[in-house]
């Protein structure tokens, strides 16, 4: 039996892919014929990525096979390209977040904070969004942290505080706690390289136009901005939609009691926490050792393994971290090649002269608040970078912004981006439909956030990032 392909969604690519490819005739003087079929291809690939007739494994691997076809790439190119560092990076790291929730590691962490913290709701987020903080350092999936390890947590410990939405009493606590869960998280996504897959593919991209950024250099940008998220958010939430309930005394009672259910730490979580500790140390000091972020990730692993908290079984089972090895590796194969084509060096000069004489910080803020608004349009977190990120870096650079300001600023701002709509990312469309929060609160909501957040990181970040030197 055949599976269900969705072939009305081929049409919009194919039309854009072979009507671009028919204008070589007409194609800029400085772009080679092969240079400009690439384009072709690649802007095919990017809209099926968005209309999605297959999943983006499926159509990057057809895309990349027309390219060879058309003598555009060699096999050996292609089966070079899946040795992308990047890519495999966020494997690995997908592969220690199977580890911490296998372990119960994630879990024990909150209880821990919920039980030292709870007593006052605002307490209550604030250990909670630390707990995310703490996640976020080795789990590059928003959806592992918030889906998978805080919200069962909240919304058990919502239920034993009488807030449930079954039946009306949602605002009590669960809806601050949830919508609060949520945004954090968008802030512990930007805080850390490893913490979303969408940084490192951002990286990825700069990468393939000559800018290379480390864990640590990373870390150092994104720190006052990410803290200072991190302390108002919550503080705004409780003041624009407070909760009902103020105090939580029974919230360290009810840690209390899951931390004896599950008992001591088993020898899992302690192996797992060790290797957390070492990759984090690694990270901010691997350099000095030779030792680069994607090996580190391949020690974590390698540890994991011989120790027996995860096994290979449990690395086939993820399949979103081969799924991304496969199209990441494909798409920067293809930005790459475009870049030593020439495409994006005249995109970006071309651009440039089209904003010449505006000064290099207004076409960075300029940059940067479309890029975020344009997240309306994107359903997918992976589509929105594969489709922008290289070329509004490219013309960033062209104006004359700072290489690594430039991609320090729109790979931030890809975490931040998912405070705008209910379908910005998995994530949203999980918080946004378990009834803790109204569609139109989350609307509401998510407009505040979104200001807060250009503010912090577009603004706080361009004074922040000139204090340590990027520019």
């Amino acid at each position: 039996m055949l599976n269900k392909i969705n072939w009305k969604a081929f049409i919009l690519p194919l039309i854009l892919g072979i009507v671009i490819w028919l204008l070589t005739p007409f194609k800029p003087a400085e772009i080679s014929p092969t240079a400009w079929h690439l384009f072709a291809i690649f802007i095919a690939t990017i809209i099926a990525c968005v209309t999605k007739p297959l999943p983006m494994m499926g159509t990057t691997l057809i895309g990349i096979t027309i390219a060879t076809l058309t003598g555009i790439f060699s096999m050996d190119e292609v089966a070079a390209g899946f040795g992308n560092s990047t890519a495999w990076l966020i494997a690995m790291c997908m592969f220690m977040a199977a580890g911490f929730i296998k372990s119960g590691l994630g879990k024990r962490i909150a209880y821990v904070f919920v039980k030292l913290f709870g007593k006052h709701t605002l307490g209550l987020a604030y250990a909670l969004s630390a707990v995310d903080t703490v996640l976020a350092i080795g789990i590059p999936s928003n959806n592992a942290r918030a889906n998978g390890i805080m919200y069962p947590i909240i919304d058990n410990l919502s239920h034993e505080m009488g807030s449930d939405p079954k039946d009306g009493t949602q605002r009590k606590l669960g809806s601050f706690l949830v919508f609060n869960e949520y945004e954090i998280d968008n802030v512990t996504s930007g805080l850390f390289l490893t913490g979303l897959a969408g940084n490192m593919i951002a990286l990825g991209f700069a990468k393939t136009q000559g800018i290379t950024i480390s864990w640590l250099q990373w870390f150092a940008a994104a720190s006052v901005p990410g803290l200072l998220s991190l302390l108002i958010i919550p503080f705004v939430l409780y003041k624009v939609y407070p909760p009902e309930i103020k105090s939580t005394p029974n919230a360290h009672a009810w840690a209390d009691a899951r931390l004896q259910e599950i008992g001591k730490m088993t020898m899992s979580e302690k192996i797992m926490g060790s290797t957390f500790i070492l990759a984090i140390f690694l990270w901010l000091a691997g350099a000095h050792f030779g030792i680069d972020a994607t090996e580190v990730s391949f020690i974590a692993v390698a540890i994991l393994l011989i120790t027996g908290v995860i096994t290979t079984k449990d690395m086939l089972n993820e399949s979103f971290a081969w799924n991304i090895l496969t199209w990441l590796s494909i798409i920067m194969l293809m930005s790459k090649k475009l870049m030593v084509l020439g495409f994006f060096p005249w995109f970006s000069k071309v651009l440039g002269h089209a904003l010449h004489g505006m000064p290099w910080i207004f076409v960075i803020i300029i940059l940067f608040l479309a890029y975020f608004y344009l997240h309306y349009m994107f359903p997918s977190i992976a589509t929105q970078i594969s489709a922008l990120y290289a070329g509004f870096l490219s013309v960033a650079i062209g104006t004359g912004v700072p290489p690594t300001l430039a991609a320090l600023l729109l790979a931030f701002c890809g975490s931040i981006y998912l405070s705008t709509t209910p379908y910005s990312a998995g994530t949203a469309a999980f918080f946004s439909s378990t009834g803790y929060v109204t569609n139109k609160e989350w609307w509401q909501l998510s407009a505040l956030i979104g200001v807060i957040f250009n503010i912090i990181w577009l603004g706080g970040g361009l004074l922040w990032t000139k204090v340590i030197g990027i520019w």
